[in-house]
């Protein structure tokens, strides 16, 4: 009775690892069957909201794969390497009214920062880096958009709508508004003094294209803004990273509620950070910068 006892025992603890196999192996077969159906069912889930006619000039639309992936869990699929977005997101661009002329156009490039899909729960994280420049390869507007969603039941279709809202989160209307200024003579944002930022490009301040120039030694240190106001029309906000010095860049002023009238009331702090370093902030008018459309910066770090 004993010895069967023992036999049983030994039976139990030789099938656990089995069966611990069979669910992993079962659990893999269901995510590479998952990861092909996300492949082949991929399309842009809705036509787009808005249209934009009468564009004189062109648009170049270049999609970018991010192929530097870090994914930790095994679970998550990555598809931001993927090339099964670039043609419906051209197309999902074109729907619009924007056009490839072909010269002096503009380029919008849309870079597919984060597209992780968990094939255990169906979580889909969706981070889209948008960049616009002009034909001397200026930058004029920057964005960057994420979209959050779980569909455990069709996991498809819930990478289908996540990507579409990320596409539907661009601001479209400031992207077209820059096609509207091109037939006529560019507006000095002096010239209507108490016309206030809103966000959809419409005026020249927004037009105003600053160029930045922020250098540390040494290099590689980390670069934050943020806005003080002594103006109620313009909020105060908290220190928003730009990226590691040396940082070069052209781009448009978008704070909500600046008028050139109430520039004057409004800073912009750079801070520079960089670990064994003291950290450093140095500011500036904004009034200043529109008028010479420059915020220009050297950080000389003194370690601790």
């Amino acid at each position: 009775m004993k010895s069967k006892k023992i036999l049983l025992l030994l039976v139990v603890l030789f099938s656990i690892p089995m069966l611990f196999t069979s669910c992993s192996a079962y659990k893999d077969m269901a995510s590479a069957n998952l990861q092909t159906q996300l492949n082949q069912r991929f399309k842009i889930a809705r036509m787009p909201q808005c249209y934009f006619n009468n564009l004189k000039q062109g648009l170049n639309v270049e999609i970018k794969q991010n192929y530097q992936q870090f994914v930790v869990d095994k679970n998550v699929y990555s598809m931001s390497n993927s090339a099964i977005f670039n043609m419906p997101t051209v197309n999902y661009v074109r729907a619009m009214g924007f056009k490839d002329l072909g010269e002096n156009d503009y380029t919008l490039t849309i870079t597919l920062s984060r597209i992780d899909v968990n094939t255990w729960n169906g979580k889909i994280d969706i981070m889209l880096g948008v960049e616009m420049t002009n034909s001397s390869n200026e930058t004029i507007f920057e964005q960057n958009v994420m979209s959050s969603g779980t569909n455990a039941m069709n996991v498809p279709n819930g990478l289908n709508e996540q990507y579409t809202l990320a596409l539907e989160q661009i601001n479209w209307n400031k992207i077209s508004s820059f096609f509207k200024k091109d037939s006529a003579p560019k507006q000095l944002a002096k010239e209507e003094p108490r016309k206030e930022v809103e966000g959809y490009g419409n005026t020249a301040l927004e037009n105003t294209i600053v160029r930045w120039d922020v250098q540390s030694r040494p290099a590689g240190a980390d670069v934050f803004w943020r806005v003080v106001s002594k103006t109620p029309s313009v909020k105060s906000t908290n220190n928003k990273y730009l990226q590691t010095t040396p940082y070069e860049a052209t781009k448009s002023l978008d704070i909500r509620g600046l008028s050139y009238e109430n520039s004057g009331d409004v800073r912009i702090i750079l801070r520079c950070e960089k670990e064994g370093y003291h950290s450093q902030e140095k500011e500036f008018n904004v009034r200043m910068i529109i008028d010479q459309e420059e915020i220009s910066a050297f950080f000389r770090l003194v370690k601790e």
